[in-house]
């Protein structure tokens, strides 16, 4: 283990967890309360399913969540790229215009 890294202990479900993470600590209780969240929103939906099978739902969701969050990004990141080349491409047409016209 290094310096920087610390071992966290966290609850998820009810289950104690060591976590060794040089990553910080905040940041990780966040992580597993979401975790925690996530898991007890499921079992509230369906409370007989075994504990397994929660964790396989509950990645699930989280993971449904991140590809779609991913999937908005990519969108966002496409239409700035467009934006972006739109603008250069005007300001390459005023640059031109100024030089044609002997203003630079």
């Amino acid at each position: 283990m290094t310096e920087e890294e610390r071992t966290l202990k966290v609850n998820i479900f009810g289950t104690e967890y060591p976590l060794k993470s040089s990553t910080n600590i905040d940041y990780i209780r966040r992580v597993a309360n979401y975790v925690d969240t996530k898991m007890r929103e499921i079992y509230n939906e369906r409370p007989n399913r075994p504990l397994h099978q929660l964790a396989i739902l509950t990645a699930m969701n989280i993971t449904d969540e991140l590809l779609h969050h991913r999937e908005i990004d990519k969108k966002r990141l496409k239409f700035l790229e467009a934006k972006v080349a739109e603008l250069h491409e005007k300001m390459e047409q005023g640059v031109k215009d100024l030089v044609e016209d002997n203003e630079i």
